[in-house]
């Protein structure tokens, strides 16, 4: 009497091999698009983020209420609303961990800066009572630029 062979052929276990090498293409290829397009759009969200702080604190002064956030939070001396901004205080806020907590998506570095932009960073200036906030969202390429008009 023959005995059953049990378990797979060769030819049976390379078609599985191969379906899976084929699936596993596929995705990582999907992978890399949605992780490049979830670090574009967190980019994004900061950069409107702080904007709206900047827009709202300004806006509060002009209500007569109180000092500016962000020294507050970064062990700074409060910056009442008669003084200057002071774009060092706002990159400060934005980067602490005490304050925002905002980093750059693309690297470990810090999201809000002074002076040279790099991809995933903001890039703040101040001329007069106008803050222009300059945010790189891919090399070469996005850019988002909002102006802030202190009230």
């Amino acid at each position: 009497m023959l005995k059953a062979k049990k378990g797979f052929s060769l030819i049976e276990l390379l078609v599985v091999i191969a379906i899976i090498g084929v699936l596993s293409a596929v995705g990582i290829t999907a992978y890399s698009g949605y992780t490049a397009d979830a670090k574009s759009k967190v980019t994004l969200a900061q950069h409107k983020q702080l904007a709206s702080l900047i827009n709202a604190e300004s806006a509060k002064c002009a209500g007569g209420s109180g000092d500016f956030v962000w020294t507050e939070a970064v062990g700074g001396n409060a910056e009442t609303c008669s003084d200057p901004w002071t774009v060092a205080n706002i990159v400060a806020h934005a980067n602490a961990a005490a304050g925002m907590a905002m980093g750059n998506a693309y690297t470990t570095g810090d999201f809000a800066k002074a002076d040279t932009a790099e991809q995933g960073s903001m890039v703040i200036t101040l001329a007069g009572t106008t803050l222009t906030l300059t945010t790189l969202l891919a090399t070469g390429g996005t850019v988002e630029v909002s102006t802030v008009d202190r009230y």
